[in-house]
């Protein structure tokens, strides 16, 4: 009976050696790595990019990248799609510290920076290199305007270039005129546009449009490439309008008081983080775009190209109903800043 004791009071001692080493090198392992303690500063985060979409891809590599340049100091929480409502929603519960970070379009912004308003102004830019040299000169004044409202700007990103699309073609003003055109609420600069032209509006909500093309009340939408194949709009438009209407910016944004509770170094980690993965969303969104472009085109609908005169009586047209806007809309000081920059922009390509 005490031989049996003895055989039992060995194995109790040398048993657990092994695996209990095993798992305290498992346990400084995953310390290391911020993969076994919770974060200490947990950001939570909204984006409306889908669950399982490239845009959401990006987000999660980024989170990854945090994780591993803080060594599991700071980590997003992130809440994909319309977990938390629309951009008003969103807004609202950023506001209200329910979260910290979200990821907006400029249209959702604009209450917060005026300035962005400008960026929106119908037939301003020709192209992306225009954008992103507005973009790389106005950075800091943008920066600080979301500042003094309390927010930290932590990247730029896009939803690109929209375009008219519609069931007639449209390469003039003219054109326009008596069709029913579809008007975005919140959208002060379009809705000025299209009130100078004179046409009549259909305001409905962006997800009635469909239905809307569908039953023939409305005759003209605007939207992107991207977006026109993922809403299903390009499956009732016969004719895209190859002008770009206007541009659509982003912005990746953290409210303040929770940025400055972070430590100075992590604070500058998860700003050039952030600002890379957005940079990857503007590339990753031109190429979606450009693709859904392609499509558009490939499934039958027409391009319509207006010519010279056209195009500039758009732009003319456009620059006439940002002048009658209220100073109180339109900032006219960053307006004419972000011209300057253009004609500078113009002036050089055009520079043998």
């Amino acid at each position: 009976m005490s031989r049996h004791r003895r055989k039992s009071s060995k194995a109790g001692r040398s048993l657990p050696a092994f695996p209990t080493a095993v798992l305290l090198l498992l346990a400084a392992l995953l310390a290391a790595t911020g993969v076994w303690a919770a974060p200490e500063h947990e950001i939570k985060l909204a984006t409306l990019a889908p669950e399982n979409s490239t845009l959401m891809k990006i987000f999660n590599e980024m989170n990854g990248e945090v994780q591993r340049e803080t060594n599991g100091k700071v980590a997003f929480k992130i809440f994909s799609g319309f977990a938390l409502g629309d951009e008003e929603d969103v807004l609202r519960k950023l506001r209200v510290g329910m979260i910290h970070a979200a990821s907006f379009t400029m249209a959702a912004l604009t209450d917060v920076n005026p300035d962005l308003r400008v960026l929106q102004v119908p037939f301003l830019f020709d192209n992306f290199q225009e954008v992103d040299r507005v973009l790389e000169k106005m950075d800091a004044d943008l920066r600080r305007g979301f500042g003094e409202k309390g927010m930290e700007v932590l990247g730029w990103p896009e939803l690109g270039f929209i375009y008219f699309m519609s069931t007639q073609p449209v390469a003039s003003i003219e054109d326009l005129k008596g069709k029913k055109v579809w008007a975005r609420a919140n959208a002060p600069m379009s809705q000025a546009l299209i009130d100078k032209i004179g046409v009549s509006t259909v305001a409905i909500n962006a997800p009635d449009v469909l239905m809307a093309l569908q039953t023939n009340l409305v005759d003209v939408v605007y939207n992107s490439p991207y977006y026109a194949v993922a809403t299903q709009w390009n499956t009732q438009v016969k004719f895209l309008t190859d002008l770009p209407l206007a541009y659509i910016g982003g912005a990746l944004v953290m409210d303040r008081k929770a940025f400055t509770k972070l430590p100075p170094p992590l604070q500058e980690i998860l700003k050039r983080v952030c600002g890379k993965y957005a940079r990857l969303i503007v590339e990753r969104t031109r190429q979606d775009n450009a693709e859904a472009m392609n499509l558009i085109l490939a499934r039958g609908v027409k391009r319509v190209t207006p010519n010279g005169e056209q195009s500039k009586a758009f732009k003319q047209l456009s620059d006439e109903a940002m002048a009658s806007m209220d100073p109180k809309v339109m900032p006219f000081a960053t307006l004419k800043k972000v011209k300057s920059i253009l004609l500078e922009v113009r002036g050089a390509s055009t520079k043998p």
